[in-house]
């Protein structure tokens, strides 16, 4: 029994092909493109499990394929891989839908990790039942958030942060326990992101005087139950 349809995307075909061989051989079915349009078309004429996304890539960059994947209403997982690490292509990545990141050079032994986490991650959301605190209520199957009835935009890596802060809420969260939950430890180094999601949640879901979600120094974050 397969582990599911693994897309890549990437325009070097060395690092593809080695990519698509130990996928394989992990159990994978694996379909290949090395530039947007093509991942656009598989996309659309295949049932895709995940999306392993390069960020450079002709015709249409990753950035972009991102977008236009999650404007079509897809939720399919989507890990991008760059070579860039500053906080703000990290970010923009996750604004475009990005579900997570690897820094190139990556050893596959880390590329699996982060499939399998994606993959067991987006099973488990699809069997968990809607939950609420302080008026946001967060349906894990539809991947849909709502203050008080009425759905509001979130992208992935949005969501996926608002859906742990609520399911924890009442208690503080630290740094750490954030990052290893929501981001897989990875982003230890990149101390801004999670500050730069916590505001765009903030406005999105109407905390102008972050009464709902309270930064606690030094430690972390406090989701009030409302």
């Amino acid at each position: 029994m397969t582990e599911g349809t693994v897309l890549i995307v990437e325009d070097d075909a060395t690092i593809a092909r080695f990519v698509e061989l130990e996928l394989e051989h992990a159990g994978f079915d694996v379909l290949r493109a090395g530039d947007g349009p093509t991942a656009i078309d598989l996309l659309e004429a295949n049932e895709v499990s995940l999306l392993i996304l390069d960020l450079m890539l002709p015709g249409i960059d990753g950035i972009d394929v991102a977008r236009h994947v999650r404007k079509k209403g897809s939720t399919v997982p989507i890990l991008m891989l760059t070579a860039r690490a500053e906080t703000h292509d990290v970010v923009s990545g996750f604004e475009a839908g990005a579900d997570d990141y690897l820094r190139k050079p990556f050893e596959i032994p880390e590329l699996l990790s982060r499939v399998r986490a994606l993959l067991k991650r987006t099973r488990a959301s699809a069997s968990q039942s809607p939950y609420e605190a302080s008026g946001v209520r967060i349906d894990p199957e539809k991947r849909e958030a709502s203050t008080r009835g009425v759905p509001f935009d979130l992208t992935a890596k949005e969501f996926d942060l608002l859906a742990y802060l609520v399911s924890n809420a009442g208690r503080v969260i630290s740094r750490d326990e954030i990052l290893e939950s929501v981001w897989g430890g990875q982003h230890a180094t990149d101390s801004n992101v999670i500050e730069v999601f916590v505001c765009h949640i903030r406005s999105k879901i109407g905390d102008k005087e972050n009464k709902v979600i309270q930064t606690i120094r030094g430690v972390g974050y406090f989701f009030a139950r409302g």
